[in-house]
């Protein structure tokens, strides 16, 4: 890996933060919003080494945090999302999946990454409501899904 391609990834990577907090922060659906950024980084799950994509977890979930006043929660989550999926999805990346298969890994995957980030938030009681703990977990586990399975679509094979 050289250093423009580092580079870019990260610059990719800070987009997709910054897109995340200014647009998608204020495209809620019952308080549950699509995290773009965990699209990105399972995406990079494909295509890089697990220190990579454990480094560039860890630097977008810090900076989504710093941006979203969340203090480690998403950062933790997607480090400790890919620090258990990583060599999973390499090794089904190679196989070509229909959109509904993709739809339903993405809300597997999904669902265990809220998981992560809704029961580190309840020990800060940020998210203690009912509504808003179900709401995030499915509605926001639901739409990711969605737009990572449309993202899959049309993306450009190289």
């Amino acid at each position: 890996m050289n250093r423009s391609d580092t580079l870019r990834t990260l610059l990719y990577g800070i987009a997709f933060v910054v897109i995340q907090v200014v647009l998608f922060r204020n495209l809620r659906v019952f308080e549950a919003e699509v995290d773009i950024v965990l699209i990105f980084i399972l995406w990079l799950c494909t295509r890089k080494s697990r220190t990579q994509v454990l480094l560039y977890a860890a630097l977008l979930g810090f900076m989504q945090d710093a941006m979203s006043d969340l203090w480690g929660l998403h950062m933790f989550s997607k480090t400790l999302l890919v620090f258990i999926l990583h060599s999973y999805l390499n090794r089904i990346s190679e196989n070509q999946f229909m959109f509904w298969q993709i739809f339903l890994i993405l809300l597997a995957i999904t669902m265990v990454h809220n998981l992560i980030f809704l029961g580190l938030s309840l020990f800060s009681s940020i998210y203690s409501a009912g509504f808003i703990f179900w709401s995030l977990l499915l509605v926001g586990s639901l739409l990711t899904s969605v737009t990572g399975s449309f993202l899959h679509l049309v993306r450009s094979e190289r």
